[in-house]
């Protein structure tokens, strides 16, 4: 495979790592990026996510192109991004740049997955269109992915870890296919649920980080 440029290598990290750290960012109440890099629990749960799932996946694409590009981007300051600016394209982002290393031997990259899940289990639709309804009752109007959003609004971040592992990945509308077809991923979807749901989000987070 043709090895990736180190500028090409920069964005790509950029991309995985905005749209791993986005939704995390909103369930932490974090305002942008660089605050997520600089949370005590968020900025070590990365390091591991970026050491132990995304390089091995990024050196295939070319090794010395991606130690640069994850050495620098974790050298110089990261994007003031506003987390909730990006979660109207973050099922698409999600889709495009993380799913495809998705998988049950990946976990930090599941309990990102599971992070989408209850956040966006909590979508409703109102009379201008759908939006996030945060726990401190801020809303964040959505547009992008209508039929996406149409699926998750017919579920809440309630229910039961297994039934909604079952029906989130099931939905092809949302991922573009049946994740439950991925061996493993919907038992590790469906005990990381649990986990944020009974353990609270830093602690799954650094249990998915061990």
């Amino acid at each position: 495979m043709e090895s990736f440029s180190v500028v090409s290598s920069e964005v790509l990290l950029r991309a995985r790592a905005e749209c791993l750290l986005a939704p995390l960012g909103v369930l932490f109440e974090q305002d942008t990026v660089a605050d997520c890099m600089a949370h005590p629990v968020l900025r070590p749960f990365f390091g591991t996510c970026l050491k132990n799932e995304l390089m091995p996946r990024m050196e295939a694409e070319g090794r010395d192109e991606a130690v640069i590009a994850a050495c620098r981007y974790l050298s110089f300051k990261p994007t003031s991004l506003h987390v909730n600016d990006l979660m109207d394209g973050a099922l698409e982002s999600f889709r495009l740049y993380l799913l495809p290393l998705t998988g049950a031997d990946t976990p930090c990259l599941v309990l990102c997955l599971c992070a989408l899940i209850m956040l966006f289990s909590g979508v409703r639709r109102g009379k201008t269109g759908y939006a996030l309804i945060g726990s401190d009752g801020s809303v964040v109007p959505m547009s992008r992915d209508p039929e996406a959003l149409a699926s998750f609004s017919r579920l809440s971040c309630d229910m039961d870890a297994d039934s909604l592992a079952y029906a989130a990945l099931a939905d092809e509308r949302i991922w573009g296919r049946d994740l439950r077809e991925e061996e493993g991923l919907q038992e590790l979807t469906a005990r990381t649920l649990q986990d944020i749901q009974l353990l609270g989000l830093s602690e799954t987070c650094r249990k998915a980080a061990m």
